[in-house]
């Protein structure tokens, strides 16, 4: 990673915030910080929103941002730090200039490496205008818009050095497997009682992942962003803007729209009931994006990878018994004050949608 040691980090945050104003600033004051939640937090990562007032052509305006800031190598975990590192490439490499109509990135007022190489990025504060958990309407239109940002890009060269290409194994963990087999076949009473047949529909997943992964490679790959859930959709009046981009790389057609429909039901993000009732309008919404900018593409290849990109998610009937056999009640990061039961029912729903689509990418 290149440093610029001719400027200091006051000279980039200076640049940011005329990029924010669009003008010379003579003079900042009232500037103030605070830390926002942020649900990938990790240690040696912060964000907070900054703003103030800045002085152009004599006149006081109102300004802000986001700072997104990932300290260097000697403090940063190599994978948060190769997440930051992937996000400054994304921004800097010009691939989130023009993403597809309907749907953008927010804006970078500018980046900034350091001499410890920690990496900070002033962004454009974006603000969600409707509602959280994603209702259906949102959910089918971000669907279409994520789908013409794949079709877009199912049109450019396929991947960069700095492009994430882990995405299977993320979701697929194979790491995992013998402990997931293990929980699965002790068959515990409330397990039985409470999944039923779904344990041995799980247990056939696990052990056919080896053909899950068959059926992606297999299929027409894009460029993705690999992490489009609830949480970092935001509606406006203009279209989807679509936040952290630390995961974006090559991945198989219809990998977002899972990512949008599964990911954010697991996380709370959305409602299984929701997701399951607009199920096909959100892959046929997808396809129509896709497929206005890649029409070669078919919708049958589509709902393969939408299908098969969720048979990744084996992990998440384990987690379910898990819990039940030791009696924990299953918890969703963005509904921290959602009942037990109530989570555990939308769990339920959801490793019936998981387990469907399994059926149809494996033909079962």
């Amino acid at each position: 990673m290149i440093v610029d040691m001719t400027r200091t980090p006051d000279d980039d945050f200076h640049a940011a915030v005329e990029s924010v104003v669009e003008g010379r600033v003579a003079g900042l004051s009232e500037v103030s910080r605070s830390s926002l939640e942020y649900d990938a937090f990790m240690q040696h990562r912060a964000v907070s929103r900054i703003s103030g007032i800045a002085v152009v052509d004599g006149e006081r305006v109102p300004w802000s941002m986001i700072e997104k800031r990932t300290e260097g190598p000697e403090l940063a975990s190599p994978y948060l730090r190769d997440n930051g590192v992937r996000e400054l490439a994304a921004y800097r490499s010009g691939l989130l200039d023009d993403i597809a109509p309907g749907i953008r990135a927010p804006r970078a007022y500018g980046t900034s490496v350091d001499a410890t190489e920690g990496i900070t990025l002033w962004l454009e504060e974006v603000h969600h205008e409707g509602a959280r958990p994603l209702d259906a309407g949102a959910i089918v239109a971000t669907a279409g818009h994520l789908g013409a940002m794949n079709g877009r890009w199912f049109r450019r060269p396929r991947a960069e050095p700095w492009m994430f290409t882990g995405w299977i194994d993320r979701h697929g963990q194979p790491e995992a497997v013998e402990r997931g087999l293990a929980v699965v076949r002790r068959a515990h009473p409330e397990v039985v009682a409470r999944l039923g047949d779904r344990v041995a529909l799980a247990e056939r997943l696990i052990l056919e992942q080896a053909r899950v992964r068959e059926v992606l490679e297999a299929l027409p790959q894009t460029i993705c962003h690999h992490d489009a859930v609830g949480a970092n959709v935001f509606s406006t009046r203009s279209g989807t803007v679509l936040i952290d981009w630390e995961s974006v790389g090559p991945g198989t057609v219809g990998a977002d729209l899972a990512s949008l429909v599964f990911s954010s039901v697991r996380r709370g993000d959305a409602s299984a009931r929701t997701a399951a009732s607009v199920l096909d309008a959100a892959v046929q919404a997808y396809s129509d994006g896709f497929r206005s900018e890649a029409p070669a593409i078919t919708l049958e290849e589509i709902r393969k990878g939408f299908d098969a990109s969720i048979a990744l998610r084996w992990k998440l009937v384990v987690d379910v018994a898990a819990g039940l056999e030791v009696g924990e009640s299953p918890r969703r990061g963005s509904l921290p004050g959602e009942t037990p039961e109530a989570a555990l029912h939308d769990l339920i729903l959801l490793a019936d949608l998981l387990l469907d689509s399994a059926g149809r990418a494996l033909d079962w």
